[in-house]
């Protein structure tokens, strides 16, 4: 359900889920105490820096100062100190004393103690002081040397001394402590903190929860967001739309359940008394007129599944769905659809034609959906023409919109009536023509899928005058594409 961690994969087999709290909390915690691990590196160096610098010239005062003392005097002779140079290398009564040594060019001890370890590889640099760790009677020392001093007689001397590193160690403990011990109280605080706060600020997900567990199973309307925090509701209106898309779904069952079980009646009920009818009978004559009007109530009511079928396969049609959605021509569509409507139209007595202007005519749609609507277009207008009359098809351009056009010269739908006609089983009255009424709701259906329009025409044109009749328009736009859902 959420990301696709070991955890997760672990959880999932044991049926187990992650919380939300949970990952969070793991996100800002791991986190906090890894940079809390770092931040006590960083602390401890700078506490060792902080502890040495005090000390280091505390030692770089006493190493002046021995020089100073050594340069008053020459080598060749005992070294002597000043009773205020002996005072101030013995120290206080805390600080241990500083010891010293004078060495020559060559690493010679001349004066001092033997026993403070000599640098490594010193450098000759002139009056540049230089520390270094050492190690004697496994007691820690702070060496700091310096090169460039002469005596009288003009020699040079290399001036050491060193300090015990435990009066630092112990300073640089304390700082750790008093630097660490507020974290090592803050954070566990700070972490409890975060945890009552996410909690709190992941309420509202709980009451939506209780909400939807309270929700009866009919219940399908839109969920509130006024109450909810501003990061779930996209949330909300992402399960807003699947409840709209739900119930649209399920009204259209609905609704193609209670037209089929409506129109059905009808001609299930004649065919069963043609049955009954046929049985009776004993002459061939009349058992054929009465097989023959079982055959013409079948087709009835073949074509009326049909279309009950296709009207609702129309109204769930998915225009964010692209995998039924392609460029179409749709001057070579309605040319092939009409050419199947040839046969018809003579065995009626119509004059069925197409016209054209002979250019592409692209459009983006449903090449099944949209042949379907041509189809019941050219059905309804050769179902209402008397014998002997015309329909005509046609397809043209018509700046940002593809056209469509279906015209006849039957007795043509009143203004009144024109509103109407779409609705699913509306028939006009005084019409003999045997119908369903679900064309044109069909047709609706596919161009409000496709984003198209239909308008009725004043019948009459300049290439073929109509006296009266129908004249239906349906303008697909150029330049839709149906947005795919990601």
């Amino acid at each position: 359900m959420f990301a696709s961690s070991p955890n997760s994969r672990r959880w999932r087999r044991t049926g187990r889920h992650p919380t939300l709290l949970g990952r969070i909390l793991l996100w800002m915690i791991v986190p906090l105490f890894v940079m809390w691990s770092i931040g006590i590196v960083i602390t401890y160096f700078i506490s060792l820096n902080i502890a040495n610098s005090p000390y280091d010239r505390t030692l770089a005062s006493h190493l002046r100062l021995l020089r100073h003392e050594v340069e008053q005097q020459r080598l060749s002779k005992p070294i002597t100190l000043s009773e205020s140079a002996r005072t101030v290398l013995a120290g206080s009564g805390e600080d241990s004393p500083t010891t010293w040594q004078i060495l020559d060019a060559n690493g010679h001890l001349m004066a001092g103690d033997p026993l403070i370890p000599t640098p490594e590889n010193w450098a000759y640099d002139i009056d540049q002081i230089r520390y270094r760790n050492a190690t004697l009677n496994h007691q820690s020392l702070r060496l700091a040397y310096l090169w460039g001093g002469r005596d009288q007689d003009g020699l040079g001397f290399l001036a050491v001394v060193a300090e015990p590193a435990e009066a630092r160690a112990t300073l640089q403990q304390e700082i750790l402590t008093g630097m660490l011990t507020p974290q090592l109280i803050i954070l566990p605080l700070a972490a409890m903190l975060a945890g009552l706060g996410l909690t709190q600020g992941l309420e509202p997900l709980s009451l939506l929860q209780e909400h939807m567990r309270r929700r009866k199973p009919s219940d399908l309307s839109p969920i509130r967001d006024d109450l909810a925090p501003a990061e779930i509701v996209p949330l909300i209106a992402a399960m807003n739309n699947v409840l709209h898309r739900l119930s649209a779904s399920i009204e259209s069952q609905r609704r193609f359940v209670a037209n089929a079980a409506h129109q059905l009646k009808t001609p299930l009920a004649g065919i069963r008394t043609q049955c009954e009818i046929a049985l009776r009978e004993h002459e061939p004559d009349r058992m054929r007129a009465s097989l023959s009007q079982l055959i013409t109530g079948s087709q009835r009511a073949t074509r009326l599944v049909n279309q009950l079928l296709l009207l609702a396969r129309a109204e769930s049609l998915d225009p964010n769905q692209s995998r039924t959605t392609e460029q179409l021509d749709l001057g070579a569509l309605a040319e092939e659809a009409t050419g199947q409507w040839v046969e018809t139209a003579i065995g009626r007595g119509l004059d069925l034609g197409f016209e054209t202007d002979g250019e592409a005519l692209p459009i983006f749609g449903n090449p099944v959906m949209i042949r379907e609507l041509i189809n019941n277009l050219v059905d309804n207008a050769l179902l209402y023409t008397p014998a002997g009359g015309q329909v005509t098809v046609r397809t043209q351009a018509d700046k940002d919109w593809v056209c469509l056009e279906v015209q006849d010269n039957g007795p043509g739908i009143p203004q009144e009536e024109q509103s109407r006609v779409f609705d699913r089983f509306y028939r006009i009255l005084g019409h003999e023509a045997e119908g369903s009424g679900l064309g044109l709701a069909i047709v609706r259906e596919v161009a409000d899928h496709h984003q198209a329009r239909i308008d009725f025409l004043p019948p009459g044109n300049h290439r073929d005058p109509y006296s009266a009749g129908t004249r239906l328009r349906v303008s697909f736009p150029r330049d839709y594409v149906p947005q795919v859902r990601t």
